[in-house]
């Protein structure tokens, strides 16, 4: 029993603490709490619920989580209190993937608190933003919302510092900027340490850990893993400690230690198949596919690339439904702007009208080039909504840096024609290509140097497909071309003449002088196939053996053998 108020106070304090700290002792504070709930204000239940809430997101109960942010909000609690509800309930939305809903809460949120005196509860708000803008893969908003929040912040709230601290490292990484990221990571780490927040700590020694993974040091990469996986233990951090296995997973493979490697792949691969696991289960099935690969156990390497393949189209799915949402809701802010702009004008319209209804007959030359002018830019709103609109839409379906089709678009227009090749009993063609050794480019030259290359390949290959062909950026340095109506020995030959034509290009207008190979994987359509997975999957073993048989050559995957065969090797 607790003998006044401020002791309950005192007991969330401890409880939110440790938190942070020490998850468990947090949850042993809060059960005891909960235990004496008749004896707490309406405030106090709210804030104890709402420390509930946070345990469960611990651990990714995210529908627990919302049921105890509910009941915290039925305690009418006080703004302070009522604005981090609304923020973990953002984060609940993340977890469940309605982003829609996402969107709703934060402009709900940021409609509170536009009036609001304390900048510490803008900034928490501003974070909670960047955790939306992470999840949507909108890297180039994080840096600029994380660098406002920052900049508003300025060291003031060491909590929402931290935060902002880790987003802002985060975005860099995302953009491949990793130098800036690793020592952004570095500062992050030592800060967050410094003012007690631990978890976030561990976080940016798992940032630096990826980052060291994404620059090949895979010795730096597994110490670094290992620390960050000891430190997500003691909070019992379920999905970050996933995410660990599973880059150990990979990071074991390269380092040659297979036995390793599958220990820690295995750990995930139990994980039941649920969205916040289809992106490290793929990680370690393609990490297990590689190791059975190299055992020369080819059938298992093959059924576990299936997998892997089969998990990323579900992700790309997740990524429609991501895309449509923040275009929905970019899309949403344009109308709502329009509208109101229109509203205004229609206000100030017919209070001019008025004061020219008063004046002289003469005065309705002026009242009619004003309405003239105002319908116009009624029109001119209107066009630009659409204009924007439009643009959002071939945004979705086009590569950023290439302009040519993104995966998602490519693969669902190939499917089209797939299925119509399949009915009317026509050929069907698949190649993938990878730029041989691009990491070295980007690391000897610069990103700019990689970027130059992805638009010079790009450009290379437009003016040889056919028109019908569709050309895809799969990702990274990976391209595929669907080619309809085409047999395996004619997409043979288009592959090597690619090979051939990339080999041929002068690379000193990007200012460096470097020779640019590429490895195919060919596959084409049989009667049994009933989609375009199998013929992705059987190139993409083919474009695995040609990386293997030493790269610059072309694979083409042959039904009637036991494995892929090479072809055009160089």
């Amino acid at each position: 029993m607790f003998a006044n108020a401020n002791e309950i106070d005192a007991e969330l304090d401890i409880a939110e603490s440790f938190m942070h700290t020490d998850t468990q002792s947090a949850i042993d504070k809060l059960n005891s709490v909960l235990s004496h709930e008749a004896e707490l204000s309406s405030s106090q239940k709210s804030r104890l619920y709402m420390l509930i809430s946070l345990k469960h997101l611990y651990v990714a109960e995210y529908k627990e989580a919302d049921i105890a942010l509910e009941r915290a909000l039925s305690f009418n609690p006080p703004d302070d209190i009522l604005t981090r509800i609304y923020l973990y309930k953002v984060t609940v939305n993340i977890g469940l993937k309605d982003y829609k809903q996402a969107f709703t809460q934060l402009e709900i949120n940021l409609a509170r608190i536009h009036n609001y005196q304390d900048n510490s509860i803008k900034i928490a708000t501003y974070n909670r933003l960047l955790n939306v803008y992470l999840e949507l893969e909108a890297y180039d908003e994080m840096l600029r919302i994380s660098r406002l929040a920052l900049d508003l912040n300025q060291g003031k709230n060491p909590k929402n510092q931290c935060y902002s601290m880790l987003y802002y490292s985060v975005a860099h990484l995302r953009l491949k900027k990793l130098q800036q990221a690793s020592s952004l990571f570095s500062d992050t780490e030592e800060y967050c340490a410094e003012q007690g927040f631990p978890l976030i700590a561990v976080m940016s020694v798992k940032g630096r850990a990826i980052v060291a993974y994404e620059n090949e040091d895979y010795q730096q990469a597994e110490t670094l893993l290992l620390t960050s996986l000891d430190g997500y233990q003691k909070f019992k951090f379920e999905v970050e400690i996933n995410e660990i296995h599973s880059y150990l997973g990979m990071t074991y493979f390269y380092l040659g230690r297979f036995q390793q490697a599958k220990l820690f792949a295995d750990k995930v691969n139990q994980l039941p198949i649920a969205p916040n696991n289809l992106l490290v289960k793929k990680r370690v099935n393609e990490a297990l596919s590689l190791v059975a690969g190299k055992q020369g156990q080819f059938d298992k390497a093959y059924q576990y690339q299936v997998v892997a393949n089969a998990l990323s189209l579900q992700i790309l799915n997740e990524q429609k439904v991501k895309e449509n949402a923040y275009q929905m809701a970019r899309f949403d802010s344009v109308e709502k702007n329009r509208e109101t702009n229109s509203l205004m004008q229609d206000h100030e319209l017919l209070v001019q009208q008025k004061d020219l209804f008063m004046k002289d007959k003469s005065s309705s030359i002026m009242f009619s080039t004003l309405l003239v002018g105002v319908s116009v830019g009624l029109l001119l709103l209107l066009i630009s909504a659409w204009l924007q609109r439009n643009q959002f839409m071939k945004q979705a379906q086009r590569d950023g840096l290439t302009g040519i089709y993104n995966r998602r678009t490519g693969q669902e227009l190939a499917e089209n024609e797939f299925i119509e090749a399949q009915t009317i009993n026509e050929p069907f063609s698949v190649l993938l290509m990878d730029l041989d050794l691009f990491k070295n480019i980007n690391d000897q030259f610069g990103h700019a140097t990689g970027d130059w290359t992805l638009k010079k390949v790009t450009s290379v290959i437009e003016t040889i497909i056919r028109p019908n062909d569709i050309f895809t950026r799969m990702g990274g340095e990976e391209f595929a071309i669907f080619m309809p109506k085409l047999e395996q020995p004619a997409a043979e030959e288009f592959a090597e003449r690619i090979r051939i034509e990339l080999m041929g290009i002068n690379t000193r207008y990007s200012g460096h002088e470097f020779t640019i190979t590429v490895s195919c994987g060919v596959s084409t359509a049989n009667k049994d196939d009933l989609s375009l997975d199998p013929l992705i999957q059987r190139a993409d073993l083919a474009l695995y053996s040609a990386k293997n048989n030493g790269r610059n050559c072309v694979v083409c995957y042959n039904e009637l053998m036991s494995q892929p065969t090479r072809s055009f090797s160089n």
